[in-house]
C-alpha cells in the first residue's frame, strides 16, 4: 500500500499552467500531462486553434512577465529536448504541434522526413540529426544559460541569447523585468 501511494506522489503534481497572456501559457513539470509522449518537464508554450506549440523549451529557470513582454532564463536540456522535438515530429497531435513560427528547425532536415519511415530507430536517428544541424538548438547546448524575450502583442520570440545579448535586448526594448 505504501508503495502505491509512493508511486502516486511521484506522478502527481498540484501545479497548475499559468496563463501568461496572450495565449502564452507557462507549463510547469507535470508527468502525467507528459507520460503519453515521454517528455517531462517545464516550458512554456502558446495555444492556437486549441493546439499547444512549443515556444521555449526544457528547462525554465526562470521567468517574469507583464502585458507586454515575457522573460526568461532556461538552463538546457538536450535530453527532453530531443525526446519532445522527436515527438512533435512523430507523433504530431499526440500533445504538442511543431510550428516553425515559434521553433526554428532546419528546414533542410525537415523536408527530408518519410512518413513512410516513421519507426523508433528512424524517428531517433532523425532527431538526433535535426538537431546537430538546427544552429538555434546548437546555441542553446553551447550556452547552457539561456534567455528569451517573447513580444507578446508582436508574438516575437528573441532567443536563445547569451546573458549579454539578452542584457542590451532589454535595454533597448526598456524592459523592467527580471530573470
Amino acid at each position: 500500500m505504501c508503495l502505491l501511494v509512493s508511486l502516486f506522489l511521484f506522478s502527481c503534481n498540484n501545479e497548475e499552467e499559468i496563463n501568461l497572456g496572450n495565449n502564452f501559457y507557462y507549463i510547469p513539470f507535470q508527468e502525467i500531462v507528459f507520460d503519453v509522449t515521454t517528455f517531462s518537464g517545464n516550458g512554456i508554450y502558446r495555444l492556437e486553434n486549441n493546439e499547444k506549440i512549443p515556444v521555449i523549451l526544457s528547462d525554465i529557470d526562470n521567468y517574469e512577465y507583464n502585458s507586454d513582454f515575457i522573460v526568461v532564463k532556461q538552463n538546457f536540456d538536450i535530453k527532453q529536448t530531443s525526446r519532445l522535438i522527436e515527438n512533435m515530429m512523430f507523433l504530431p497531435k499526440t500533445y504538442f504541434t511543431y510550428d516553425k513560427k515559434y521553433l526554428d528547425l532546419n528546414e533542410n532536415y525537415l523536408a527530408k522526413l518519410d512518413e513512410s519511415e516513421n519507426n523508433s530507430i528512424y524517428s531517433k536517428k532523425f532527431t538526433s540529426e535535426l538537431i546537430e544541424n538546427t544552429s538555434s538548438i546548437q546555441k542553446m547546448k553551447a550556452n547552457k544559460e539561456n534567455y528569451y524575450i517573447i513580444e507578446k502583442k508582436e508574438l516575437k520570440i528573441n532567443g536563445p541569447l547569451s546573458k549579454s545579448e539578452f542584457k542590451e535586448m532589454k535595454k533597448n526594448l526598456d524592459i523592467n523585468l527580471k530573470v
